[in-house]
């Protein structure tokens, strides 16, 4: 049964080794090519007033709708950048209206701002978490190797370098192979995968210690 798991979990890791050079990441809409459409209210607003516009203007998109002033009269919309200027013009004029209709305001699209950002590398995001994660396993192996040299300085440096390196690469794989996109909590995940990898191998290295000390003293 081992092998066989062993075994699905090697051939995800090379698909994942395929398809992330070959076809890359998928990023999620806030790290991906977008326009924020900030737009101004003036007075109070329901949150849910302002989804169901939203959903009209831009009907089948996703979005982002955020509250961007602290007295709850101003919110942004971020969505992907698709649209010429004309087209995206009408959509944030349709957008003003349905908010002046809805509260009685007279607001124009002078009063909303419109800005451009571009697609965020995905290298950007990821380089400095993973100069962090080098540095705390440099820490980790030469710990590692003073802690745990009785049972192998070569055994214990691979054992960690395979696992850690292993299970980093099993999620980055299955990310991409579900397309899932790349979003804040992807780090976080990997961060707690890189933790978990590290606690099993330092309890199980500390159980070998201990059945090593038993065998010694009965000697």
């Amino acid at each position: 049964m081992k092998k066989i798991i062993y075994a699905i979990l090697i051939l995800i890791i090379i698909a994942g080794i395929i398809i992330i050079p070959t076809i890359g990441l998928k990023a999620d809409l806030i790290y991906s090519k977008n326009v924020e459409i900030d737009v101004y209210v003036g007075k109070t607003f329901d949150r849910k007033d302002i989804e169901s516009i939203v959903s009209e203007v831009f009907p089948d998109e996703k979005v982002i709708i955020q509250e961007i002033e602290l007295f709850n009269d101003m919110f942004s919309v971020t969505l992907q950048d698709t649209r010429t200027e004309d087209e995206l013009n009408a959509k944030v004029e349709e957008l003003n209206n349905k908010v002046n209709e809805k509260y009685g305001t007279e607001n124009t699209v002078d009063d909303i701002t419109i800005t451009h950002n571009s697609k965020i590398r995905l290298s950007d995001i990821l380089i400095p978490y993973a100069v962090t994660i080098g540095i705390s396993v440099v820490v980790i192996l030469v710990f590692a190797e003073v802690r745990y040299r009785k049972l192998g300085v070569i055994r214990t440096l691979i054992k960690y370098l395979l696992s850690i390196g292993a299970a980093e690469l099993l999620l980055l794989s299955i990310i991409a192979i579900t397309r899932f996109p790349i979003n804040r909590l992807v780090i976080p995940v990997g961060l707690v995968l890189f933790v978990i990898v590290v606690t099993v191998l330092g309890l199980k290295n500390e159980s070998k210690l201990a059945k090593l000390a038993i065998e010694e003293t009965g000697k």
